[in-house]
């Protein structure tokens, strides 16, 4: 497994996240109580994500058993490549998740039309571990 985080590391590739087309529509534009069910693609990544007010995600009932190397969550696009502009976690791993609540700080630089996609991004794997759309309720 290794071999293969480091092939992603060398080759520089961009990874698309999610299945959009890499452009927030504005009826695609995050609202307060908007949602995101985080689907899990690695190390049982689980969870929901609401957007509190326009500074706040949590995410309940957040599941990771904190493997992988260096982990955070990221907004970003649906579909579009990976990029590490907006970062809204520290280094998760190491650290069981079994049920939890994380409160996240959406920062001020960023507009809300700049994403409706949440993930938890391996930086040297370039892979996803859980990632999801939010949607109105």
């Amino acid at each position: 497994m290794r071999w293969i985080a480091l092939l992603a590391v060398a080759s520089g590739c961009a990874k698309q996240v999610g299945e959009g087309d890499g452009i927030v529509d504005d009826d695609e534009i995050p609202q307060v109580g908007w949602v995101a069910e985080l689907i899990g693609h690695h190390h049982d990544v689980a969870g929901t994500a609401e957007i509190i007010d326009e500074d706040t995600i949590e995410i309940r009932d957040f599941v990771y058993d904190g493997g992988g190397i260096n982990s955070r969550l990221f907004l970003l696009a649906d579909g579009a490549d990976f990029n590490r502009d907006i970062e809204i976690s520290e280094n998760l791993v190491g650290d069981d998740y079994d049920g939890d609540t994380l409160t996240l700080t959406i920062p001020d630089d960023v507009a809300p039309g700049d994403w409706n996609l949440i993930s938890l991004w391996c930086l040297p794997a370039s892979v996803s571990f859980g990632d999801g759309v939010f949607e109105a309720p």
